[in-house]
């Protein structure tokens, strides 16, 4: 039976951060042909495919082998508005997208306003979607050009998370009151009224649910401009990086087990610092009170040390690169910087090699892309290659192990559980059978992956 590997969440990754250098990550062209990219997406399918997101409205697809995939697989440009940070801002993929073909984006009307809609893929093409097929779920009016943030994703409990800025303008506390949406991330069921309006439901569990004073969707609160956020694929803790004013850019976190009711505390704070309490209501919580999160990290602004536009990224839990398992990376868009952060807050600064950089994207298998403004995909790959040389050409080689001791070497599994950790070698997300190795049921394996 297909289950999922657990040991090596426990023990892997203690084992490979410990005893592996981290990694210089650079960026490697990757691909070309795009306008505007703000988004690389992978539907979790089978089908490696990289789905990219452009500002004006479509949706490009790149296959497996990184060539661009003729034609949209949307087009959506004569709904969207696009001055300034407007946009086509936001993709992601229904869990089960392989079997219902949903997906949801975010992005300007022409009216400049948020909509959050879903959309199917056609029936007779998976490489493209039916523009006829949208259901609007949510609409949220926008007091300004900028500061629409954008991303949404699926978190490990299958709802969708969507942060939003705080519309722009004079900076306020508005964004800290629950009758509104903006500055917050909302969290909502899209199993729910599948086929009927909203198109979605409210999750039990939800921080503000029954409270008077506060919309049911809400999660969290006290946001500017989120610029980009994932879930860590291991473990499910948010990595959120918010776009600062004028002095500090930062990078939230929030472990999986989360209830939710955070306020990260704009327009009050700027990342860890003091801001304004200008327009702010008497009874608001002041300046370093403990009812805000502080930023796991932050940076100044400064060319040199630090930045100006945060971009959020991801950890990265792929394969080639086990000098970096377990780092979260992030990026500047006009500084050329990069870091890697690790949940304690320990960062290392590097310089990239590209510049501009407006999005980060994960594959299938936990390898990291990076979009520019100089319309290119990048591949993060590490520097002299310091890399994984054996990594998988066909992931999809698939195997049943029977329960017995294994005889073979030099064969690595996943996918499956492992009732003992004995006589195996761990490799980020992979697991080496030595000889000697036996198990006492059945699970799948895939055949070649990092050997080292």
């Amino acid at each position: 039976m297909k289950t999922k590997l657990v040991l090596i969440q426990l023990l892997s990754i203690i084992c490979i951060i410990s005893a592996i250098a981290q990694s210089t990550p650079i960026a490697q062209f990757y691909a070309s042909g795009f306008s505007q990219p703000l988004g690389i997406v992978n539907a979790s399918d089978g089908s490696d495919r990289l789905f990219i997101v452009e500002k004006g409205g479509t949706v490009k697809i790149l296959d497996s082998n990184g060539i661009l995939i003729s034609g949209n697989f949307l087009n959506i440009s004569s709904k969207v508005s696009t001055n300034g940070e407007r946009g086509l801002l936001g993709l992601a993929f229904h869990p089960d997208y392989i079997n219902n073909g949903y997906f949801y984006v975010n992005y300007t009307n022409t009216a400049g306003d948020t909509r959050i809609a879903r959309y199917q893929v056609s029936a007779a093409d998976p490489n493209v979607a039916d523009p006829t097929s949208e259901k609007i779920m949510i609409s949220v009016n926008q007091p300004a050009w900028n500061h629409n943030a954008g991303d949404l994703k699926f978190g490990a409990d299958g709802y969708l998370y969507i942060p939003l800025g705080d519309g722009g303008g004079a900076a306020n506390c508005g964004v800290m009151d629950g009758d509104n949406f903006l500055g917050k991330i909302l969290r909502i069921d899209v199993n729910e009224n599948m086929n009927a309006f909203p198109y979605y439901g409210i999750p039990a569990d939800n921080p503000y649910v029954g409270d008077p004073d506060w919309l049911d969707e809400i999660w969290a609160s006290g946001l500017r401009n989120p610029w980009r956020f994932s879930f860590d694929r291991s473990n499910g803790d948010m990595w959120l990086a918010d776009v600062g004013q004028n002095a500090w850019e930062e990078v939230n976190y929030q472990p999986a087990n989360s209830v939710g009711g955070q306020n990260y505390g704009w327009s009050m704070m700027e990342g860890a610092h003091c801001y304004s309490a200008n327009n702010c209501p008497l009874n608001t919580a002041p300046c370093n009170s403990s009812a805000y999160t502080n930023p796991i990290f932050e940076y100044s602004h400064s060319s040199v040390t630090g930045g100006a536009s945060i971009v959020g990224g991801y950890v990265y839990r792929g394969c080639e690169l086990p000098g970096l398992q377990g780092y979260y990376l992030c990026a500047d868009t006009y500084s050329q910087n990069l870091w890697t952060v690790l949940p304690n807050g320990v960062s290392t600064k590097f310089s990239t090699n590209v510049g501009n950089i407006i999005s980060f994207g994960e594959d299938e298998f936990g390898e990291l892309y990076l979009a520019s403004f100089d319309n290119n995909i990048y591949r993060v790959i590490a520097e002299n290659n310091i890399a994984c040389v054996g990594c998988p050409t066909n992931r999809y080689e698939m195997n049943t192990v029977a329960p017995g001791v294994y005889q073979a070497a030099n064969t690595v599994y996943s996918d499956g559980v492992i009732s003992s950790a004995l006589n195996t070698t761990f490799y980020g997300n992979y697991i080496e059978l030595n000889p000697g190795f036996q198990s006492n049921m059945d699970f799948i394996a895939e055949i070649n992956p990092c050997s080292q």
